[in-house]
């Protein structure tokens, strides 16, 4: 059996994490995703990897072979992130899910830095984690990436909480968060939507009271670069989205647009190290 330090407390037979990785057609950057998660300086026997196929092509599938011997794969017609992320978490095993997309990218001591945060606020529903831009990023990734540096600031103002500094939020990146899996659960309101669904929950968490610790350091880099079709499809699935939910979601101005000067300058000072 499994025998992990659960945050400090007894041990117990559950893994500390179980990661959540939903995915489709993209097996270059999933087989990316997934090397870097098995690569955690945790011991393997601590964290369970969860893979979710919202509807991937069969050669998309392939990738993974190599990886079954330490990655579960669950695989669904296409529904959307909050579809997938749901089954990932309803088939996990352990008190802590940790969920990180399939066009992102974790370091080393990714789960360390969530293991440290949890031990350190014990009270906490869940522990946020930061965004860096890939090494290649095109003109809609750039915007992409602007984009969602400006929500998290702007949401998170009222806490005194920015991408740079750890403290109290609400609203958290989708493609990297954690939370105690009874928490999430808890904050499932069966809306069926292909965005948003990180948005719902953050604000259902936020009206019961609970509450996310954000750790900077605990962040992945993420690949921001989008063909045309690719933007068009994700506006279209963004607005329509939008629709479907009935609760309003904030629109924030995006940046203006900047030379390739202060592109630099901006991302050098908002993505130190990336």
């Amino acid at each position: 059996s499994l025998m992990c330090n659960s945050f400090g407390l007894a041990m117990t037979s559950k893994p500390l994490f179980s990661i959540i990785i939903p995915t489709h057609n993209r097996p270059r950057l999933l087989e990316t995703c997934v090397r870097s998660v098995l690569a955690q300086t945790i011991p393997p026997e601590c964290y369970e990897v969860i893979v979710v196929d919202d509807g991937s092509r069969p050669a998309a599938q392939q990738i993974l072979e190599p990886y079954l011997d330490r990655v579960r794969v669950l695989r669904q017609r296409q529904q959307g992130w909050a579809a997938a992320r749901r089954l990932g978490v309803e088939h996990s095993h352990s008190d802590s899910v940790v969920f990180i997309d399939d066009d992102c990218a974790a370091p080393p001591d990714w789960l360390r830095c969530y293991e440290r945060a949890y031990k350190t606020y014990p009270d906490a529903g869940g522990v946020a984690g930061g965004l860096r831009p890939g090494p290649h990023m095109n003109v809609a990734g750039v915007k992409q990436y602007l984009g969602h540096i400006a929500y998290f600031n702007a949401l998170n103002r009222d806490l005194e909480t920015d991408t740079q500094e750890a403290g109290r939020a609400w609203f958290s990146f989708g493609g990297n968060r954690s939370f105690r899996r009874e928490v999430w659960l808890s904050a499932q309101l069966g809306e069926t939507v292909w965005y948003f669904d990180d948005y719902l929950i953050d604000l259902a968490l936020k009206e019961k009271g609970a509450w996310v610790f954000y750790e900077p350091d605990a962040w992945v880099s993420h690949h921001y670069v989008l063909s045309l079709t690719q933007r068009i499809l994700a506006a279209y699935r963004y607005g329509k989205s939008r629709q479907l939910m009935h609760r309003p979601v904030p629109i924030i101005d995006p940046p203006p647009a900047l030379t390739p000067i202060e592109m630099w300058r901006r991302l050098s000072t908002e993505a130190p190290g990336s």
